[in-house]
């Protein structure tokens, strides 16, 4: 009775699945720049994000809105290790070009970072070499996207984007000499299932 029960809501559901909504899923492989290896001492990473197509109040000019988790491993260097977790909100334009599928995307972020650090930090004020690159990545931190989708089909996008984010710059009040104004760039390479 259960399987019956079960088929029966399935073929009820498939009308409403046939039917685009404006929500979307999509991943993307990091690839870091030399500000993002600054923070983790690694170039890799993933992020999985939720979105929602919309547009720009009464103008009709297409935008995203995104709430997107990355996962920022970091690599051990001098016995110290860095990771990352990032939680991002992002609004995107979405800018339609002279080919077929192709648009721009230009956004902003507002991100909340948080760190894992793994390791003895020297004592020294200042051996630099063997300190954390910051001490702390509290708070909201700006960000800019810059990048280019293709639809592939109606419901399947491919994604490029330039990422930046504010991280962590000189701690006044920090006893240790660090690295600091660590402001992590990647580019993002995936795609977009929209629903």
């Amino acid at each position: 009775m259960n399987v019956a029960r079960t088929c029966l809501l399935g073929l009820l559901a498939l009308p409403m699945a046939a039917q685009s909504t404006h929500f979307s899923a999509g991943g993307a492989l990091i690839l870091g720049l030399d500000s993002y290896k600054k923070a983790v001492n690694s170039t890799t990473g993933l992020t999985l994000n939720v979105g929602y197509d919309t547009s720009i109040y009464k103008s009709g000019i297409p935008a995203r809105i995104t709430f997107g988790v990355g996962s920022m491993p970091g690599k051990e260097l001098n016995g110290l290790k860095t990771s990352l977790t990032l939680f991002q909100l992002a609004g995107d334009l979405l800018v339609q070009t002279d080919v077929k599928g192709l648009r721009g995307i230009f956004g902003l972020s507002v991100n909340s970072y948080s760190a894992r650090f793994s390791g003895q930090e020297s004592p020294s004020v200042f051996d630099v070499d063997h300190h954390f690159p910051f001490r702390d990545a509290k708070g909201l931190k700006g960000g800019l996207r810059l990048g280019m989708e293709y639809a592939f089909s109606p419901r399947w996008t491919g994604q490029a984007l330039l990422q930046t984010t504010e991280l962590a710059g000189r701690e006044r009040y920090d006893p240790l000499i660090r690295r600091g104004g660590i402001n992590p760039a990647w580019l993002e390479f995936g795609f977009r299932y929209r629903f």
